[in-house]
């Protein structure tokens, strides 16, 4: 599967012209959109503000030559911005068409003849079932992880690669439109109040289960934050019954000559289980521009969460920033002594 993907990455990347798959025939305009500039000067600008840098310990290392000794470097700690995802409503308004317009016709142009029997133009719809049920919102969605690579010398190397596509509702179609019920298998589907984005019974955006692209909401712009949670939850998780890349989590490795601590799984309501910031359209509000989690209680607010950045074509881009820690190797690891906020 992996190397599926990837094949249909760098066909998508190409520039492949392949066949429509659905959409409205109309493109995403004005500020609506990203580009893929956009989203390294967004992410660049915002740095020193999301990333939230910081030193974080001393790491150990044995170094032998003619003789052993100990050597020691600094351990420092950053968010940084691993993926970009999009929901919308039809493919043709992407919010990041230059990159998830090619990448979600070649995925789809890989997918099996039943797979595609799912994700024909008749498979979603604004709602679900009955058309007149409006609160019932369907979203196709992605996530491509996210152009910059770097943000300077004191940054640790990410676990994400740039331009790859990690998730798409299209090859998920069998289980993102609900065709197959295997989120069931999980209590928090079907248990109110469990994996609740925000403050159950009081205040809550939506559950992260199950994880489907329908959603109850009569906010957009809350509808693609829970949307994108539940993607993240996805993708950051190993073993789940879904098709899509894994981004790994959680553990310490060696990349880049660096030891790094990657990032722990997604997590909702948790600002170590990954900050958003609204990436598409452009936000008029500082709580959607700035590095956030969701589920900010608004109840009484005069303006709620999203107000001030809806989309006329449905579409949604999110950046997930995600919790590193690493330290410039210099021999064998020894361990670490920590401090900070991780």
């Amino acid at each position: 599967m992996k190397k599926l993907i990837a094949c249909l990455a760098g066909l998508a990347m190409g520039g492949m012209a392949v066949a429509q798959v659905t959409g409205s025939g109309k493109s995403g305009v004005g500020g609506d959109v990203t580009n893929t500039a956009a989203l390294f000067t967004q992410a660049t600008v915002t740095f020193p503000s999301c990333s939230q840098w910081h030193v974080s310990g001393v790491c150990f290392f044995l170094y032998c030559s003619h003789h052993c000794r100990i050597r020691t470097t600094v351990r420092y700690s950053h968010f940084a911005p691993d993926l970009v995802v999009s929901t919308y409503q039809d493919l043709d308004n992407h919010p990041w068409p230059e990159v998830g317009i090619p990448t979600g016709k070649a995925l789809a142009m890989g997918a099996s003849t039943l797979l595609k029997a799912f994700i024909g133009d008749g498979a979603g719809s604004f709602t679900k079932g009955d058309r007149r049920n409006r609160a019932a919102k369907y979203r196709d969605a992605d996530a491509i992880g996210h152009p910059g690579s770097g943000f300077g010398l004191a940054t640790c190397p990410r676990a994400v690669t740039p331009f790859t596509p990690y998730f798409s509702s299209f090859t998920d179609a069998a289980v993102w439109r609900d065709f197959v019920p295997a989120e069931l298998l999980y209590p928090a589907s079907w248990v109110p109040g469990m994996r609740e984005i925000g403050s159950f019974p009081l205040n809550t955006w939506g559950s992260v289960m199950p994880r489907t692209g329908w959603h109850t909401h009569q906010h957009p712009v809350k509808v693609a934050a829970v949307l994108s949670q539940r993607i993240a939850d996805i993708v950051t998780h190993s073993g789940q019954p879904h098709i899509y890349r894994y981004l790994k989590s959680g553990g310490r490795t060696s990349r880049s000559g660096q030891i790094v601590w990657d990032p722990p799984a997604a997590r909702e309501n948790s600002e170590m289980g990954g900050l958003w910031q609204l990436a598409a359209p452009k936000a008029a509000s500082s709580a959607t521009s700035s590095c956030h989690v969701f589920g900010a209680n608004d109840t009484l607010s005069l303006s709620g969460y999203g107000d001030m950045s809806t989309s006329s074509t449905d579409s949604y881009a999110y950046t997930l920033w995600r919790p590193y820690a690493c330290c410039r190797k210099r021999g064998t690891f020894l361990y670490a002594v920590t401090w900070g906020k991780w």
